[in-house]
């Protein structure tokens, strides 16, 4: 319960402290962070039990909204320890950018069309909130790296161009989507998210590579958080493949979606090997490669 009450006290002390007062603070209360990720994690578990006895109709479709809310607590997390921290070091500003771009586009088609929300009731309402959350704290994120904490920003390593990712998924989406919103210009909306979702993290991951060395474990949580949300979502959608299937019993669209989660997958796969090895040898970061080949 210390850690609990630790954890409590650190949150209202970020929320309630002046500027004046954070710059005069001394170093990281690190014990205050893992007791306010703590807290964050059984704040959300909380809700999400709460959403699912007295909201959901506990329909299967319903693991894609939960998929939602674990990439919302990745983003909380992450915002509470930029904000302890009062650093962006090792965050990268276009992943950031790639979220908020792939989540209000796609919020263009849940907020208006059924056809790729969970069918259970907690996809009517409390998925797109989860979604608009998650904009929300993308947006702060990038706020912090340009300009409350822009002298932490590492710009020099996320050099990752995002037009040559963005363009393509544009076109691939307008060329192979399905037809689940019965609206052709809806649907090349969700697709082109799809695409855009599948490469948000890429950004992030390559600047991991190219600082290398130890990566803060509430930054790891935070891909790693993302990477679940991902085996959620594409095991909802191995479920409801057959459904995409068109009159002539071809499923090029179905087969889009699922590869573009796998994809998803494999370049998180990587990351996840450390980040489970960190875990297991009781280490508070994450080491990672160079992209030179350094060792560490």
């Amino acid at each position: 319960m210390s850690a609990v009450a630790d954890g409590i006290d650190f949150i209202f002390d970020l929320l309630t402290r002046s500027a004046s007062t954070v710059k005069a603070s001394g170093g990281v209360d690190h014990g205050g962070l893992k007791g306010a990720s703590g807290l964050c994690y059984m704040v959300f578990s909380f809700m999400w039990l709460f959403v699912w006895h007295k909201v959901s109709h506990k329909d299967f479709s319903a693991i894609v909204t939960m998929a939602s809310v674990v990439q919302c607590l990745g983003f909380v997390v992450l915002s509470l320890k930029v904000r302890a921290t009062r650093s962006v070091a090792g965050l990268s500003s276009k992943t950031l950018q790639m979220f908020v771009l792939y989540l209000c586009i796609r919020l263009c088609s849940t907020t208006l069309k059924k056809g790729y929300i969970p069918v259970d009731k907690s996809g009517q309402h409390f998925y797109q909130l989860m979604d608009m959350s998650t904009v929300g704290l993308a947006v702060h994120l990038l706020y912090c790296c340009h300009k409350s904490y822009r002298h932490s920003y590492q710009e020099e390593h996320d050099t990752l161009p995002l037009l040559p990712l963005v363009i393509p998924c544009v076109i691939l989406a307008c060329l192979v989507h399905a037809d689940l919103n019965r609206n052709i210009f809806f649907d090349i909306i969700w697709f082109t998210s799809l695409n855009l979702e599948t490469l948000a993290l890429v950004p992030q991951l390559w600047m991991m590579s190219q600082i290398g060395g130890k990566v803060h474990s509430i930054s790891a949580q935070f891909v790693a958080s993302s990477v679940v949300s991902k085996v959620m979502t594409v095991t909802f959608w191995i479920w409801a493949y057959t459904e995409l299937a068109d009159k002539n019993g071809s499923n090029i669209a179905g087969k889009l979606i699922i590869g573009s989660y796998m994809t998803q997958l494999l370049l998180g796969a990587d990351f996840m090997f450390y980040f489970a090895k960190g875990v297991l040898d009781g280490s508070d970061a994450v080491v990672l490669p160079r992209a030179d080949g350094v060792e560490y």
